[in-house]
């Protein structure tokens, strides 16, 4: 009796290692691998488009809108904020199941942005494995292309703080000498990242004819401050460029020239556009999930990368104001476009969003 329980036993262990070890090397055929696989995937929820703003102003909805809020009202509305484990205290997420499509708030900045948008991805709960993260936000001109209300598709990000930086007064040739210094090997691999091509494109022909607006006020402001130059004498629209992210919100001609320096070192397919704080940490994020190529990016143009007569680092930036006076009438920087900015943001976002959700991108 006792030898035929050791020789049935015998049996039970050599079936369940038989499955444990098919189920190790991704036999297809196991039950187990199966079963586990079909567990996993339906407890996960899929989504099919992650909004990624970087800030809000006030309320979700209903008062001056900031980076996510007309996303929210229209495809989040209602919904409430959903704590993600291990994450920033900057995150906020929304997620609306009815139609797939999530909406992250990550803070500002690279190290907020990166760690959210990483914190987010790495969460079992849900699957991201064929959304399309739609990046959005405001950001600086370049002086001499870019105007108030213009919209950029960002075709790549570089990382102006990745290399070396000094002071002009430390060059030994200050009045010719760019103050930013690439590190031509330590950072390759992450310091600068090109968008999925083919799909910018695709993009890119669906919005470039979404009219985007203006207000007077800006365009006396670039009247005044451009005098007889043909690249501010127009009306806002849609254009491909580079942003370069800072973690510092950076203005002035030292910084522009940099900017314009690093796109054409890293030889970025379009001129540097806009400047920003959190691009390349969303594209670097997103790379470390395999999603690198399912990022689309879209900046609208609030202020300019340099001073406008009048204005000066002190004068702006000492008293340290909140988001509320940044984004002002009263305030120089942006004067009265970020509102119709964000409507533009907004405008060229859902014709991306509503082509992906409807299989087009």
């Amino acid at each position: 009796m006792l030898s035929r329980r050791m020789h049935f036993a015998g049996m039970i262990i050599a079936l369940l290692t038989g499955i444990s070890a098919a189920s190790f090397y991704g036999f297809t055929g196991s039950p187990l691998t199966q079963m586990t696989a079909y567990a996993a995937d339906a407890e996960r929820i899929p989504v099919k488009v992650l909004i990624v703003p970087k800030f809000e102003i006030g309320d979700m909805d209903g008062d001056f809108p900031g980076e996510a809020q007309l996303f929210y009202e229209h495809y989040c509305a209602g919904c409430e904020e959903i704590k993600i484990p291990h994450t920033t205290p900057t995150a906020q997420f929304y997620f609306n199941q009815e139609n797939g499509v999530g909406l992250l708030i990550t803070g500002a900045g690279k190290t907020a942005a990166g760690l959210s948008l990483m914190s987010l991805l790495s969460w079992d709960d849900y699957d991201f494995s064929d959304a399309m993260i739609v990046s959005v936000g405001c950001a600086g001109g370049s002086t001499g292309l870019c105007i108030y209300g213009d919209l950029v598709l960002v075709t790549a990000a570089c990382d102006l703080e990745l290399g070396h930086h000094t002071g002009r007064d430390e060059l030994a040739d200050p009045e010719n000498g760019l103050t930013w210094f690439p590190d031509h090997e330590s950072y390759s691999n992450y310091s600068c990242r090109q968008l999925n091509a083919a799909l910018s494109e695709k993009a890119y022909q669906l919005i470039k004819d979404c009219p985007m607006r203006t207000t007077e006020k800006a365009k006396q402001v670039l009247a005044g401050n451009y005098p007889g130059e043909k690249w501010a004498d127009r009306e806002p629209c849609v254009l491909k460029g580079t942003a370069v992210t800072s973690d510092s919100y950076w203005k002035g001609v030292e910084d522009h020239a940099n900017a314009v320096a690093a796109a054409d070192y890293y030889a970025c397919p379009d001129k540097y556009s806009v400047t920003e704080m959190e691009e390349i940490a969303v594209m670097n994020a997103a790379a470390c999930f395999g999603l690198q190529d399912r990022v689309i990016s879209l900046r609208v143009v609030v202020n300019m990368d340099t001073f406008l007569k009048g204005e000066s680092a002190e004068l702006l930036w000492l008293e340290d104001p909140d988001y509320d006076s940044k984004v002002s009438e009263e305030n120089s920087e942006t004067i009265d476009i970020f509102e119709p900015g964000m409507e533009n943001l907004f405008d060229a976002g859902q014709i991306v969003i509503d082509a992906v959700l409807e299989g087009e991108l």
